[in-house]
C-alpha cells in the first residue's frame, strides 16, 4: 500500500524527537498529579502535539506523494486541536475554570474544531488532497497551500493562542506573588515560541508561496520543553492559592463586601444577588450606606466607628437593605485591609444572614414563654430529672404540695429529697429512669396511690407517671415526671374502708345470732308449726345468709384494700382442689337442671397456693356460672398446664356479656346492667375479691365473652418451682 511505502528521511527524525519529548513531558505532569483542570487540559493539548508529530514523521518518511497526503490529511487532527485545549488550560491556570463547565462555552470552544476537522478528512477545503500537486523536497513533501479554508483555520488557531497569551499575560501582571510570577513569564515566554515561528513557517510563508522546512512541531515541543522546566523548576501545576480563595469568595453563602476608606465598596461577590438580589455591578463604586439603608446609624455606630479606629468587629447584628426594599438582618464582621507598609488601604466586612435564624430563635423563645408559663399554671406536680437522675426542673405546684423550696431540690438526686413507698416496698429514684436508648416517647413507670416523704418529714400520696421522650439525650432530660396529689382522697378512702370494716364487723354478731336462733327454731318446731309459718322462716334464713355472705365480702375488702388478707402458701394438689370445688356446686347443678362437667388431666403440678383463699376463686366463678345459665344448659371446669402455668377456665352458655361491661367487670360493686340483672342476688364484689386473690398469688384473671353464646372465666397460677 502506498501509505506504507516508506523511505529513510534524516528530517524525520526531528518530529521523532518531539514525539519522545512531549511523551516525557506528559510522565512529568502525570507525575505532579492531574487532579487540577489546568495540568489535564495541558495533558490534552499535547496529546495533540503528539499525533501531529508522529503524522509529520510518517508524511516525511513516505516515499510515494499519495503517502504524505494520506498522513498529511491525518495529521490535521493534531494541529487543530492544538488551540482549544491549550486556552482551556489558560482559562484554568488564571481561576477562570468555572467558564468550562458551561454548555455555550464548551461549543464556542471546540466547535470549530470538530467542524475544521470534518472539513480536513472528508474535503479538500483546508488539506490539499491532490497528490500530483506535491512536490518531494530534502525535508518535506509540500503541495501548494492554496485550498479555500487553510486560511481561515490558520487564523482561528493563531487566534486561539493570542487570546490565550493575553489571558497570562494580563494574569502576569497582577500577580503580587514573585514565585507566581515567575511561573507564568514562563508559560509567556513559552507560548510565544511556536506562536510567531509555527504561524511564520508553517503558514505565513508557505501561503507566500515561499518553501521552507516546518519547524511548527520542533517549536511546538521547545515550549513543552519550557513548561517542563517550570514544572521541575518551579512546581508549576501546585493549586494556585489565588484560584482556591477566588472561588471560595465567589460560591460561599456569606456576603463579602470590600470598601476603601472612604467608605465606597470596590468589591462585592456573588453571594450578594442571592441574599438581597443585587448584581455585583449595582455595588460596585456606590457608597456602602446604599448596601444599609435605614440601619446607617446603628451601623456606622456598631462597624464603621470601630474599623475606622483600628479595630476588629465580629458579630455585629445590623440590617441590609435587599433590592426589594426588605430588611434582611445580618451578623456582621470586618476588619481592615493593610498593605506590606502597614498602612490601611481598604475594609473587608462578611455579612451572614441570620433572618431565619432569629425567627428560629424567636420561635422557641416564645415556645419556651409558653412552657413556662404552662409549667407555672398547672394543677400537677412536674419534674424534669437529668440523664443522671438528678431535679432539673420543678414547678410551683410541686413545691407547694411538697412544701419545698427550689434549692431544697434542684441539682439534687431525687433520693435525697423524696422517700417513695409504693405499698410497703420503698421506689428507688434510679427506676424513674430509661434503663436503654429511648427510639420513641414512652411511659417508664406508673403508679397510684404512691406514698412520698420529704426530708422534712412531709407525707402526701400521689399519682405518679414518669415518662422519656426520643430527644432526651440531646437536650439532657433523663425523664418527665408528672404526680397528682391523691391525699385527700386516699383519706376519705381510708374513711370509708374504716366505715365498711366498723359496720361490717358491727352487723356480724347480731346475724351470727339472728342465723343461729332460727337454725334452732326450724330444728325444734319445724314439724309442729303449720307450713306457711315455716316457709316464713326458711325465708328469714336465706335473707340472714345472704346478709351474712354480704359482711362477710365486705370484711374481705375491707382487709384488701387495706393489705391486711395473708395468704398461707402451701403445696396443693390442683386436680384434687378442682374437683373438691365442682363437686361442692354440684346438688345446685341438679337442682337447676344445669349439667356441671369437671375436665382436668389425671395428673398435674403441684401449685403453691393459700387453699382456702383460691378455693373462694373457683366457687365465685363456679357460682356466677350456674347463677347465669338458663336449665338445660352446660357449665364446664377444665384446666391445663400451659407456658410455666397452670390455667383453669370456667365456661358456661348463658346469655354471655356485653362488650361495654368487660373492662369493668372485676371492679367493686360492678354489676352488669340489663337481663343479667334479672333473678341476680349478687353483690358485685366476688369477681373484685377473685381477682385481688389471684394477684397475690401473682398470677391473672380475664373474661372472654359473647352475647347469646355464654361466657369463659379464666385465671392462671404460676407453677410451684
Amino acid at each position: 500500500m502506498p501509505i506504507f511505502d516508506f523511505a529513510f528521511n534524516p528530517y524525520a527524525i526531528l518530529s521523532i524527537v518531539a514525539v519522545i519529548t512531549n511523551l516525557i513531558v506528559i510522565y512529568l505532569v502525570f507525575s505532579q498529579g492531574i487532579n487540577v483542570s489546568a495540568n489535564r487540559w495541558y495533558v490534552f493539548s499535547i496529546i495533540a502535539v503528539i499525533v501531529w508529530a508522529v503524522t509529520e514523521a510518517l508524511s516525511r518518511l513516505s516515499a510515494l506523494p499519495q503517502g504524505a497526503v494520506f498522513w498529511e490529511t491525518l495529521g490535521s487532527f493534531g494541529w487543530i486541536f492544538v488551540g482549544p485545549p491549550y486556552l482551556a488550560f489558560a482559562l484554568s491556570y488564571i481561576g477562570k475554570e468555572k467558564l468550562l463547565s458551561k454548555f455555550s462555552w464548551q461549543i464556542l470552544l471546540f466547535g470549530p474544531a470538530f467542524l475544521f476537522l470534518f472539513l480536513s478528512w472528508g474535503t479538500g477545503l483546508v488539506v490539499n488532497q491532490n497528490a500530483a500537486s506535491y512536490v518531494k523536497y530534502s525535508t518535506d513533501w509540500m503541495g501548494p497551500l492554496d485550498t479555500p479554508l487553510f486560511w481561515l483555520v490558520f487564523a482561528w488557531i493563531d487566534f486561539l493562542l493570542i487570546v490565550s497569551f493575553v489571558l497570562l499575560f494580563r494574569f502576569y501582571l497582577k500577580a503580587k506573588d514573585p514565585q507566581r510570577k515567575r511561573q507564568t513569564l514562563l508559560m509567556v515566554c513559552a507560548l510565544l515560541v511556536p506562536l510567531i515561528g509555527g504561524s511564520i513557517t508553517n503558514g505565513v510563508l508557505p501561503v507566500l508561496r515561499i518553501d521552507v522546512m516546518r519547524l511548527a512541531v520542533p517549536l511546538t515541543t521547545i515550549m513543552s520543553v519550557i513548561i517542563a522546566y517550570a514544572i521541575l523548576r518551579y512546581r508549576l501545576f501546585a493549586i494556585s492559592p489565588g484560584m482556591v480563595v477566588s472561588n471560595i469568595v465567589e460560591t460561599m453563602n456569606e456576603i463579602l463586601v470590600v470598601f476603601n476608606p472612604d467608605h465606597y465598596i470596590e468589591f462585592v461577590n456573588d453571594a450578594v444577588e442571592r441574599v438581597l438580589g443585587y448584581k455585583k455591578d449595582e455595588l460596585t463604586g456606590q457608597p456602602i450606606k446604599k448596601l444599609v439603608g435605614d440601619d446607617w446609624h446603628n451601623f456606622e455606630d456598631k462597624v464603621l466607628k470601630p474599623i475606622d479606629e483600628g479595630k476588629q468587629v465580629s458579630g455585629v447584628e445590623v440590617s441590609l437593605e435587599a433590592a426589594n426594599g426588605k430588611k434582611i438582618t445580618v451578623s456582621f464582621s470586618s476588619s481592615v485591609l493593610k498593605n506590606p507598609k502597614g498602612e490601611t488601604y481598604g475594609e473587608v466586612g462578611i455579612a451572614t444572614d441570620i433572618s431565619e435564624t432569629k425567627k428560629f430563635f424567636t420561635d422557641i423563645t416564645a415556645e419556651r414563654n409558653k412552657l413556662t408559663t404552662i409549667m407555672q399554671s398547672i394543677v400537677d406536680s412536674v419534674f424534669a430529672l437529668g440523664l443522671e437522675g438528678k431535679v432539673i426542673l420543678v414547678n410551683p405546684a410541686a413545691l407547694t404540695m411538697l412544701s419545698l423550696k427550689e434549692t431544697d431540690i434542684l441539682g439534687k438526686e431525687l433520693d435525697d429529697v423524696l422517700t417513695m413507698f409504693d405499698g410497703d416496698q420503698r421506689l428507688d429514684g434510679k427506676s424513674l429512669l430509661p434503663t436503654g436508648k429511648v427510639t420513641e416517647d414512652t411511659v417508664i413507670v406508673q403508679k397510684k396511690a404512691l406514698r412520698i416523704t420529704t426530708a422534712f418529714g412531709k407525707q402526701v400520696f400521689v399519682n405518679l407517671t414518669s415518662s422519656a421522650i426520643k430527644e432526651g439525650a440531646e437536650v439532657e432530660v433523663g425523664a418527665i415526671i408528672t404526680m397528682s396529689d391523691v391525699s385527700k382522697e386516699k383519706e376519705l378512702e381510708e374513711m370509708k374502708i374504716d366505715f365498711v370494716s366498723m359496720a361490717a364487723h358491727e352487723l356480724r354478731t347480731p346475724l351470727t345470732a339472728v342465723r343461729g336462733y332460727l337454725s334452732v327454731l326450724l330444728e325444734e318446731t319445724g314439724k309442729k308449726i303449720p307450713a306457711e309459718e315455716k316457709s316464713f322462716i326458711d325465708k328469714a334464713f336465706i335473707a340472714s345468709s345472704q346478709l351474712a355472705s354480704l359482711v362477710e365480702n365486705l370484711l374481705s375488702v375491707s382487709r384488701i384494700e387495706r393489705g391486711a388478707m395473708k395468704l398461707q402458701i402451701e403445696p396443693a394438689d390442683w386436680v384434687k382442689t378442682v374437683k373438691d370445688a365442682v363437686n361442692n356446686f354440684q346438688p345446685l347443678a341438679k337442682e337447676k337442671k344445669i349439667k356441671l362437667v369437671c375436665s382436668v388431666p389425671e395428673k398435674l403440678p403441684k401449685v403453691a397456693v393459700d387453699q382456702f383463699r383460691i378455693s373462694e376463686v373457683l366457687s365465685n366463678l363456679i357460682a356466677n356460672a350456674l347463677s347465669y345459665t338458663k336449665s338445660g344448659g352446660t357449665v364446664s371446669v377444665e384446666t391445663e398446664s400451659k407456658d410455666g402455668e397452670i390455667v383453669t377456665h370456667v365456661k358456661d352458655t348463658g346469655q354471655g356479656i356485653p362488650e361495654s361491661a368487660l373492662p369493668r367487670l372485676f371492679t367493686k360493686f360492678f354489676r352488669v346492667s340489663g337481663v343479667l340483672e334479672q333473678g341476680s342476688k349478687g353483690t358485685g364484689l366476688g369477681l373484685y375479691i377473685s381477682k385481688a386473690i389471684v394477684d397475690m398469688h401473682r398470677g391473672r384473671i380475664w373474661v372472654e365473652s359473647k352475647l347469646d353464646k355464654g361466657s369463659t372465666f379464666s385465671f392462671s397460677l404460676p407453677l410451684n418451682d
